[in-house]
């Protein structure tokens, strides 16, 4: 099987490397976060929300990309895996010596891989102007010390790695839907249906902890409470065991149901 996945995934980026879309969509993403730093930077600056820091300027940046991000999630693992049935190509796959619990896995780990690293450079780059613009310094409120720039920074980047997590449960997800429905288009209006059918039921308190959503949110959440001084929604050890269990839950069983779904799948077409 370990074979079967290597070949899956260098094909996989082979094919990505082909696409016009693997540089353009990135740049499109990358210019938008500049566009929302630049933004956050000129009313930071003039005092109208945050407190001037790079930890601020860099998670508030981050935090508010995430959702373009998430969003290119479900477009690119719904094209990633309904297109194959939508053209027809699977059936050519399948022949082959390839099982299809091996093709699941490829597809899963190379569209992930290609969110992850779309999500790291954009981190890369926020954090390289925040660095730039104010540095990455101590919070501090007149002579008293609320937050040591080490505690940032460490914080920053266990809220990154959260955030990671949450993200892949995200794109096992679309890759149950997408293998639930033979066409791109259906299987992207199906998640983001989804997605705003969560944020409704996440202004009921008792069902947050139930939403994939919920884990999405709450790392850079967290971090950009603590870069402003504030007090934070939960501790940070509460917050890491709850990304991960609930986060873990929405993979684990999404990638359960999934593989029971492509071994089923019949092809008619």
């Amino acid at each position: 099987m370990i074979g079967d996945l290597r070949k899956i995934i260098a094909a996989e980026y082979f094919k990505l490397r082909r696409r016009r879309s693997s540089w353009i969509i990135p740049l499109l993403v990358l210019a938008f976060s500049a566009a929302v730093f630049f933004a956050l930077d000129f009313t930071v600056r003039r005092t109208f929300i945050g407190v001037p820091s790079g930890f601020y300027l860099a998670s508030s940046t981050i935090n508010w990309t995430s959702t373009i991000v998430q969003f290119v999630a479900v477009i690119a693992i719904c094209f990633h895996i309904s297109r194959e049935f939508a053209l027809g190509t699977v059936k050519s796959t399948w022949v082959r010596p390839l099982t299809r619990s091996s093709w699941y896995a490829g597809k899963i780990i190379s569209g992930g891989a290609a969110v992850s690293v779309l999500f790291l450079l954009i981190v890369v780059v926020i954090v390289g102007l925040a660095g730039l613009r104010f540095g990455f310094t101590d919070l501090m409120e007149k002579d008293y010390l609320i937050h040591s720039a080490g505690s940032l920074s460490w914080s920053l980047i266990l809220s990154l790695a959260l955030y990671l997590w949450a993200l892949w449960a995200l794109v096992a997800v679309m890759a149950l839907i997408a293998a639930l429905v033979n066409h791109p288009g259906g299987a992207i209006a199906a998640g983001v249906g989804l997605g705003f059918l969560m944020t409704i039921l996440a202004v009921f308190s008792e069902l947050r902890p139930f939403l994939l959503s919920t884990y999405l949110s709450l790392p850079l959440n967290q971090m950009v409470a603590m870069s402003k001084g504030l007090p934070l929604p939960l501790e940070w050890g509460e917050l890491v065991w709850r990304t991960l269990l609930g986060a873990g839950d929405w993979m684990a069983v999404s990638l359960l149901l999934g593989f029971q779904v492509i071994k089923r799948k019949e092809i008619t077409f």
